[in-house]
């Protein structure tokens, strides 16, 4: 396993400017985003349960008393969502299809991902749909600081968004970018699109990028994310090709120095959406047996720990 050491907390990265991070980022342990001005703060994102958001908010009155006006979602796993309802007041605001999507998840029992991933704390974990929606991009100006929210097409899931403050030079990428040691995930979305979106972030001008699990980064970590994703996509149509079904295929991949980072197991999700792709479905096309690929996933992981 790689070593997962790294400065968590509340961490001011611009004037003003904070990135929210948390340990290790494994599953439903996300980032979020807090920027201050003179009359009113923005959140980005919340977190997997009300212990994790207590907390956070407790790490934001230190930094500010001003009322929490805005909440961006950067999309609707609920990692990034469950506890929005905490931020009372706040007018919440994602991309159309994200907010779709958060209205599916209320159809869902929070229980049901304990059966996913045992030992998950669901401890408050409650669906609020989004007040606000945008289709590609919308812009706050809060005093003299321009915040660009923008849609950059299917890619982790079919309503991302990043937040990109051009004069701090600074992203929150929320799941768009799982930085070393975190394995990306793109079952939700499109393995094209999640290349493609990467591509878009490192050709910002930004010195600063935030991502949605792990530390905070650099450009760097957008390439090696991409490197990720562009050897799984090959490796994945090698055997596609060849006629493997996408579990055998996900299976047979020697995964390389990519064994070492933590979620390896998403190498099933992954491959499953390569192949969607493969088939020539649209991009962040429903899965029907997108449960059952998550199960497959975790039983892969157990039976390689008990090894």
């Amino acid at each position: 396993m790689a070593e997962q050491s790294w400065k968590t907390g509340l961490i001011e990265i611009a004037d003003g400017v904070y990135a929210y991070i948390q340990e290790k980022g494994t599953w439903f342990v996300s980032n979020a985003g807090l920027i201050v001005g003179k009359e009113y703060a923005i959140v980005i994102d919340s977190l997997a349960n009300s212990k994790m958001t207590t907390r956070f908010i407790e790490e934001i009155r230190k930094i500010t008393d001003k009322p929490i006006r805005f909440l961006i979602n950067t999309h609707h796993h609920t990692d990034h969502t469950w506890t929005n309802y905490m931020f009372e007041g706040a007018i919440s605001i994602c991309h159309v299809r994200c907010r779709e999507m958060t209205v599916n998840e209320m159809k869902l029992d929070p229980k049901m991902y304990q059966m996913l991933f045992p030992g998950l704390d669901i401890t408050g974990a409650k669906v609020t749909p989004q007040d606000v929606v945008f289709e590609k991009e919308f812009r706050i100006y809060q005093d003299n600081r321009e915040i660009r929210v923008i849609h950059p097409g299917v890619a982790h899931t079919v309503g991302d968004a990043f937040v990109y403050l051009p004069d701090e030079k600074v992203v929150f990428c929320g799941d768009l970018l799982f930085a070393e040691p975190c394995t990306p995930f793109v079952l939700m979305g499109s393995i094209s699109g999640s290349i493609q979106a990467l591509d878009m972030l490192a050709s910002l001008d930004a010195d600063i990028y935030v991502p949605g699990h792990g530390p905070i980064s650099e450009r760097n970590a957008l390439y090696k994310a991409r490197d990720y994703l562009v050897f799984v996509r090959d490796e994945a149509r090698k055997r596609f090709k060849q006629g493997m079904n996408a579990f055998d295929a996900a299976k047979d991949i020697d995964l390389g120095e990519y064994r070492s980072w933590s979620e390896w197991e998403r190498i099933v999700g992954n491959v499953e959406r390569a192949y969607s792709e493969f088939r020539g479905e649209p991009p962040g096309a429903p899965l029907p047996n997108l449960i059952e690929i998550v199960r497959r996933m975790m039983e892969l992981r157990k039976s390689a720990e008990s090894k």
